[in-house]
């Protein structure tokens, strides 16, 4: 009975561990590179936004439990492209690309059990200045392209 339950909980443990949010290991390996980073728990993430800010935000902020914000200074080619392979690595899809003098902006997503787990978000700028924030979440497709075309900019273009 001892050895069944030692397996079983080296089993949850290991299980436990898995469920890691992917963005979360590319966070902790460049964290030391960034000129800022923060990583912000749900409720402090929505303490931001006003009651009069929209349904569908604040939706996003309850069905998502962490924020890592990574802000990289000039020269960090290196974590642009880190960031590009481990975009292959973890079949990360992009949702929308959008491009405007000189900037760029990307909305990624990794996607498990018909559930989007995480959106990353990519934004550059020519002068190579990079940020990046994931955000773990638990919404369906559906709920985030609600929440994307309700979005007040009608200047982005999907892909």
């Amino acid at each position: 009975m001892k050895r069944f339950l030692t397996a079983f909980f080296c089993l949850f443990l290991v299980s436990i561990n898995a469920q890691e949010a992917k963005f979360k290991s590319f966070y902790k390996a460049n964290k030391n590179k960034t000129a800022f980073s923060i990583n912000l728990s749900s409720s402090f993430a929505g303490s931001f936004f006003d009651d009069e800010d929209d349904d569908e935000i604040k939706n996003l902020i309850k069905k998502s439990s962490d924020f890592k914000l990574m802000i990289f200074d000039k020269n960090r080619s290196d974590v642009a492209k880190d960031f590009k392979r481990f975009s292959r690595r973890n079949k990360l899809k992009t949702l929308i690309r959008a491009k405007d003098k000189g900037g760029k902006a990307e909305i990624l997503f990794i996607e498990k059990n018909n559930l989007v787990r995480e959106i990353i978000i990519k934004a550059s700028a020519d002068d190579d200045k990079l940020v990046l924030l994931g955000v773990k979440t638990k919404l369906t497709k559906e709920e985030l392209a609600s929440i994307i075309s309700s979005s007040n900019n009608k200047d982005v273009a999907s892909k």
